[in-house]
């Protein structure tokens, strides 16, 4: 299951006007807790997060709402968070994570994340919601499956009350957005790119 999506409290017309402004297009879906936002993928057949997440801090700093952008495979989950003002923030999650055996390391490693969760969740403008931040984890649990990566990524929704059911939706691997009243919305470069592959 691929994500590659943008998750805001932006409202719908908002956030669209934002990708019509923008370089990059997409679908624009209106949800009862936000707006999803599923962006054309980049050229290329490779494409790092910050180089995904490059329309989405476009879009966060013309809505100026802060915003998380998810992406996901089966081995990988990454809840980026964008806030207007400072440079993206990133929660990573590895299907085959193992922590430390060494009580010490793990408890230093898990003091850490705390922290980054907090400083996180203080960024978003919701300082109070950093404990429920820290605990989506996928520690092994004895006689329990590890967690899909993909429900972690549903789980940060739920922290901060954003629309789940923009994982497993992305551009990267169909055309169709998947979701409810979804809009398509073309970026305002898109006409003039279109015009010189034409010409080339």
């Amino acid at each position: 299951m691929g994500t590659y999506a943008v998750v805001t409290k932006a409202p719908p017309e908002r956030v669209r006007e934002a990708v019509r402004a923008g370089r990059v297009g997409g679908f624009v879906a209106p949800d009862p807790l936000g707006t999803i936002v599923l962006f054309d993928p980049p050229p290329g057949t490779r494409s790092s997060s910050r180089r995904l997440a490059r329309p989405a801090v476009e879009l966060v700093r013309r809505t100026a709402v802060p915003a998380w952008m998810l992406l996901a495979n089966e081995s990988l989950a990454e809840a980026m968070m964008l806030t207007p003002g400072s440079g993206p923030q990133s929660l990573q999650w590895a299907a085959d994570w193992q922590p430390s055996e060494d009580p010490a390391e793990y408890l230093s490693d898990r003091k850490a994340w705390d922290a980054y969760c907090a400083e996180i969740a203080t960024g978003y403008g919701e300082p109070d919601r950093g404990p429920d931040l820290a605990l989506i984890r996928n520690d092994p649990v004895p006689g329990r499956p590890q967690p899909l990566v993909a429900d972690l990524l549903r789980q940060v929704c739920r922290v901060f009350d954003l629309p789940d059911v923009a994982v497993g939706r992305s551009l990267l691997v169909g055309d169709e957005p998947g979701l409810y009243e979804a809009e398509r919305v073309d970026g305002s470069s898109r006409g003039l790119l279109g015009r010189l592959l034409v010409r080339s």
